[in-house]
């Protein structure tokens, strides 16, 4: 079930989206006489993926996510019990340093994990994040990192067998129940995952990091607003934090 709900969602977001309209558009246009309703469908296709791509759009997605919440600052927040770090994705490949198997998601949440645990000595540190195509845990792997870096592996506990961010909602939180709580995740999926983990009652400050909508506040030269795959790449985890909002909300999974 879980394996079916993710690749509906992977199959909603705008590249296979728009390949799938493209493929609809070739048989329509090879095979059958509906040649306007193919043209119409190949011209969506592409225009989805052009707009999609282009870093004003992107920004326009991700910017009202990633503002929700300031940067965690550590002198407004005394008393920390516990850091929570969600987790992302990584490759456990032996041929590359181990500091290179997290991708840039994971990388950016362990290293804001790893400047608060610094500054809240005595707090636990929890890593998410469970087994998907790889003999270790991104939870693992995660903790492997801030161990390099100097934080102490007894103060880790590891969440590695929820596959989702409502799951690991329910068991951090259960665990955690009455503890100030700092919720370490990107800024473009904390407040879905501040929802989730408030809608079970858990006491989370937000502590944003991995911004992608950043504003430079230098005139940009036009070939910046060509399409780009990076910008799309934006765009695809914007909507699927849009829908993942909508989707928490439509089964009771958040409060407000």
């Amino acid at each position: 079930m879980f394996e079916l709900k993710k690749w509906l969602g992977q199959l909603l977001m705008p590249l296979p989206f728009s390949l799938s309209l493209l493929l609809l558009a070739l048989l329509l246009l090879w095979f059958t006489r509906f040649q306007k309703t193919g043209k119409l469908l190949a011209t969506c296709a592409l225009l989805l993926i052009t707009l999609m791509g282009m870093r004003p759009v992107s920004y326009e997605l991700a910017r009202p996510l990633e503002q929700t919440f300031p940067p965690f600052e550590t002198s407004q927040h005394p008393d920390i019990d516990a850091i929570v770090v969600l987790g992302n994705g990584h490759v456990s490949d032996p041929a590359v340093p181990m500091r290179s198997w997290q991708n840039n998601i994971a990388q950016a949440r362990t290293l804001e994990g790893v400047r608060l645990a610094q500054a809240y000595p005595q707090a636990q540190l929890i890593f998410s994040g469970y087994v998907a195509g790889d003999p270790l845990s991104n939870a693992e792997v995660n903790a492997l990192m801030a161990q390099s870096l100097g934080i102490d592996r007894s103060r880790m506990t590891l969440f590695e067998n929820n596959k989702d961010t409502h799951d690991e909602a329910v068991s951090i939180s259960r665990y955690l129940k009455g503890k100030r709580v700092a919720l370490v995740s990107s800024a473009t999926h904390l407040p879905r995952a501040m929802a989730l983990y408030r809608g079970q009652g858990l006491d989370a400050v937000p502590a944003p990091t991995d911004y992608t909508a950043k504003q430079s506040q230098q005139p940009q030269p036009l070939y910046s607003y060509l399409p780009k795959g990076r910008y799309l790449m934006y765009s695809e985890a914007a909507i699927h934090e849009w829908i993942g909002v909508w989707w928490a909300r439509l089964r009771g999974q958040v409060n407000e």
